[in-house]
Parts: C-alpha cells; structure tokens; sequence
C-alpha cells in the first residue's frame, strides 16, 4: 500500500474514532493523575514514619535553630544563595511537617544573613517581634535593601554591614535615625577606596547616643570620631586601617580605652607614626583584658601603647608589626613590666621564617594545637610577634633574642618551620639559649644538614653537648641528604652513650629516605615514627639523571640553585653584632 492510500484511509474511520480516542486519553490522564496523588500520599506516609518524624517539636525546632546559627557565621563570602533564599526556606521545602515546624518558630527567620531584597518582608514577618541578627559582607547584597533592613534597627542586636564609600552618608542617616536598644554588637566596614573628605564619620549620633547593651565594634576601613559614644563599655574593639582624617593621637586614643574599663578584647590597626602627645602619669587599668593585637604597627606605637596600659599577666598578645628596629628590649620591657613578678611558665617556641616575614610564638603548652597562622585568639599562644624583614633584620637567630627576653621561660619544644638555608650558627645560638629544649621539629624547604653538624659536635662530657637534653626530633617536609640518615644513625649512639639519647623520631613526607635506612635508625632509636613515604631526589636527563640532594649536587652544576640559597641564608650573620636597624 502505497503512502497516499494510506492517507484516504484516515477521513474513512469518521470523528467518532477520533473522539474515542480523545475521550479514553483523557480517562487515562486521570488515572495516571489519581496514580501520581496515591504515590505522593505514600511517599508522604513514609517520610512520616522516618525517626526524625518522631523527635518532639522542641527537639526539632533545637536542631533547625543550631543549623541557622551555625550556618551564619559560615557564609565567610556574604554571597548569597540563589535567589537570595535563606536557608529558614530550604528547611521549609523538605517536607510538610518540618514547613510547619518551621514557620510555627519566629527564631529561624530573624537570621538576615545577606538575605535578598525579595526575601525580606517574608522574613521580617515571620520572625514577629524577636530580635534580629543581620549580616551583610558584600556591599552588593546590602545596596537595594539597607534602608528596609535598618528601619528594624529598635529590633537588631548584631548588626554587621559592609558598604560601598558612596553608600556610606545614606548608612549612617539611617543608623542615626533611631535607637538601638537591643543592639549587642556593631561591625561596619567599607569596601576599595574611600575618600574621607566626601564619606560622612560615625559620631555621637549614630543610633541616637542610645545603644545601652553595646559591648562589642569592630570598625574597618571608616572615618570616625574616638569620642563617639559607641566606644563606651565595651567588652571588644576592634578597629583597623585607620584613615588619617580619625588616626588619634595617643592622649585621644588612651582617653577612650579609659571609657572601656571591662575590656576584654583590644584589636587595633597603627601603621602610621601615634604622636605622643600626652606625659604619661597613671596608666591606663584594663584589668579585665584577656587579647591585644595590635595588626600592621610600627615598633615605636606598639611600645608607646604598651608603656601606657596595665594589664593581667597573662594577656594574650599579638604583634604583626612593619621592619623591626634597634628598640626591640623596649618593646619587651613594655610589654614585662614586671619580669621578675609571678606569670604563666612558656614552654614552647614556634617560628615561621621566610625571606620576607618572621614569625615567632610562644605558648604555656609543649606542643601547638594548630599550623602556624597569626591568630591573637589561640588559647595556647601566649605571645605572637610577626614582623616584615629588611635586609638587616633577616638573621633568623634573632628569635633566639626574643626569646631571651621572655620572662619565665622553660622552652621545652622549639618548632621551626623555614624556607630560609638555617647556617649553624643558628642552631648554636639556640643551643646555648635553649638548655632545657627536649624535642625539636623543623619543616619546610631547608636542609638538616647544619642541625646534623651542630649534633655531631661536643665534647666527652654531657654538658658538652648541643642540646644537652634533646630526647625527640621531628622532621617534616625534609630532603635528606645521601648519608644523613647514617649520621642520624651515629648521632643517636654517641648520644646515649653519653645519656643524653634520642628516644623519639618522627618522619613525616621526608623526600630521599627508604625503608632500609629507617631500619638502620630503629635499631638505635626506641620510638621510630615514619610514615612509610618514599621519594628519591633523582633529576631527569638534563641533570645526568643523578643525585639532586643538597649533598650530592656539585655547586657548578646548579650554581643558580646555590645562589638563590644563599640569598635566602643568613650567610651574613654576625652573632657580635645586635644591630636590628629600622629601614
């Protein structure tokens, strides 16, 4: 049959064919429809048969809570999600039950964390009357939505917002249009560069002068007064990149640590010169402080401040200063009034040393809970001080004067980590300022070649010794050189044949060791720890295909290799000289 016959065939079968055919599709549409609601009502059924279906509405509405708590402190971009949905909503898409769980509990909804302008009037309503906590970390988020969010301000009481410079004159209108009796913490910051001249400056009538539950600023990259209200009572301050239209004198800046007697936590950012303005009489009593930080800071301010403020023993201090100078006992001084008085016993030394940056901490614990990081808030970190190196200034031994002037020091565990070539003059210089140190770790991109050296000298007697009561090496990171096993080998029998062994070696992703020659290190060491990590140090066709370690490699051969190690050493050091000039 041809395809035209077939076709004549179709206007013979008559529109009630047709029509059949539409009336049973339609049956089965229903059938299939009526199949789909018996299915959802099933799965319905069986998601309400789940555990969690069965938690008290208590417990549950805990759990919903703890996830929007610990989501907005998470959200570190301020992005928003998709469609600026808060993550209250997403929980009101899983299921029936939990929506109505959700929308029964005000709380969920009071979280305004970079929530879209579309969102807000349905969040705002459905957390009632509860207090609200607002962040905003991206100034494109805040832009179309700071006036509708700050018309709650009697309603706020965290309020962290991040603004563009032109946005920031229409800000503090609103933030002084209204009290903020509830208000507990204020962060305000503004994004790229700001012109003082044209942005307006947080003065006595932000919030009114009425915010009495103030306890905590954090203020970044804005133009203020320091005789504000807002620094009144406060537990925390924190205030950096001061632009020159608000940087104090130090009489301005000490006048308003004066108003903050129950400070707990003082950040401050000084780059440039404080000028001191004031003869100091009575300093300024912060008896309650627990952290200072002081981030991008010259020598002089931070000795200037510190000489000026009393506080307990055990304050955790944090220093990210610019190129130390020849002031550096003053700032210990300053920061030790009292060295020979009562104190928390250190017992550990870290540094971080890089061509650039010197890193140096001292802890009340043997060990660090965490990787170096300059953190003003770890517990175990008693005193942190990182500062930008100048071409007099990169001699790592230098931390070793640091810690010299540290009172009520024991170090027993020494951390370096080092992309720098440490000579032996730096181990020396510890050795002698570090009699009581047990274990050392060292990692990075040095060799342990002049560690080896240092070990391997000393006399017959045990107070000889390097490092006389050295029980535990670790190393991590580190190229060993063809035969430095071996020596480790040596070292370990001379030194318990003088009672002073190596009880403990740890050997972590070290480049140039086998398991053989850590058999040979088991033999002599009781507690060998390797992570079973094997990697030569052979170089391709270009290099001979021979041996790459620092032993093996012929200085002609790689003589830029060399040079570049040496400009990162502290080849010039002079231990006689304790000239730490500012640039």
């Amino acid at each position: 049959m041809t395809l035209s016959n077939s076709l004549d065939i179709i206007p013979r079968m008559g529109s009630g064919v047709i029509e059949h055919c539409d009336t049973t599709r339609g049956h089965v549409d229903k059938d299939i429809a009526a199949l789909a609601e018996s299915l959802r009502g099933c799965r319905s059924r069986r998601i309400s048969l789940s555990y969690i279906s069965w938690l008290p509405l208590e417990i549950l509405t805990t759990i919903f809570t703890y996830i929007v708590e610990e989501d907005t402190p998470k959200s570190h971009t301020g992005t928003p999600r998709p469609n600026g949905a808060p993550i209250s909503m997403i929980i009101t898409h899983v299921c029936r039950h939990w929506r109505q769980v959700a929308l029964e509990c005000p709380t969920l909804w009071a979280y305004l964390n970079c929530v879209s302008a579309n969102c807000l009037d349905m969040m705002l309503e459905r957390s009632k009357k509860i207090a609200l906590v607002v962040i905003y970390r991206s100034p494109g988020s805040l832009r179309k939505c700071f006036q509708q969010i700050l018309s709650q301000l009697p309603r706020i009481k965290f309020l962290q917002l991040c603004s563009y410079p032109w946005n920031v004159n229409r800000i503090l209108d609103c933030l002084s249009s209204q009290p903020a009796p509830l208000l507990q913490s204020f962060k305000f910051s503004v994004a790229g560069k700001s012109n003082s001249r044209v942005m307006g400056s947080i003065s006595d009538a932000v919030f009114q002068g009425r915010a009495p539950l103030l306890r905590s600023v954090e203020l970044m990259e804005c133009t203020f007064s320091w005789t504000s209200c807002i620094f009144s009572g406060l537990r925390t301050l924190d205030v950096r990149r001061i632009g020159s239209a608000s940087y104090p004198t130090l009489s301005q800046l000490l006048s308003t640590l004066r108003r903050m007697p129950e400070l707990e936590q003082l950040t401050l950012g000084l780059s440039s010169r404080i000028s001191d303005d004031t003869e100091l009489s009575d300093r300024v009593p912060l008896t309650q402080l627990k952290s200072i930080a002081l981030d991008a800071c010259t020598l002089r301010n931070a000795v200037s401040l510190f000489s000026c403020l009393a506080f307990p023993v055990d304050v955790k201090i944090a220093l990210n200063l610019a190129p130390i100078g020849s002031c550096l006992s003053d700032l210990f001084s300053a920061m030790h009034k009292d060295p020979d008085g009562s104190g928390p016993i250190i017992r550990s030394m870290r540094a971080s040393l890089s061509y650039h940056t010197f890193g140096v901490q001292f802890g009340t614990s043997t060990t660090f809970k965490s990787k170096y990081s300059w953190d003003p808030h770890n517990d175990d970190i008693l005193l942190s001080i990182q500062f930008k190196c100048s071409s007099s200034t990169r001699k790592p031994p230098i931390i070793f004067d640091m810690c010299q002037m540290i009172p009520h020091r024991q170090i027993q565990s020494l951390f370096v980590t080092s992309s720098l070539v440490l000579r032996e003059n730096f181990w020396r210089v510890g050795s002698s300022d570090l009699p009581e140190l047990e274990n050392i770790q060292l990692s990075g991109t040095c060799n342990m070649r002049s560690l080896i050296a240092v070990l391997q000298s000393g006399g017959t007697q045990r107070s000889d010794m390097a490092y006389p009561s050295l029980h535990a090496l670790e190393f991590e990171n580190i190229d060993f050189g063809c035969g430095e096993a071996e020596e480790l080998q040596d070292i370990a029998i001379m030194r318990a044949g003088h009672g002073v062994g190596i009880h403990e070696l740890r050997l972590v992703k070290c480049r140039n060791l086998v398991d053989d020659r850590v058999q040979f290190l088991k033999e002599v060491v009781t507690d060998v720890d390797w992570d079973g990590h094997e990697e030569g140090l052979v170089g391709g066709s270009g290099s001979g295909g021979g041996c790459l370690c620092h032993i093996c490699r012929d200085d002609s051969s790689s003589g830029e290799d060399y040079m570049q190690a040496l400009l990162h050493s502290d080849y010039d050091y002079d231990p006689d000289s304790d000239a730490y000039s500012e640039d």
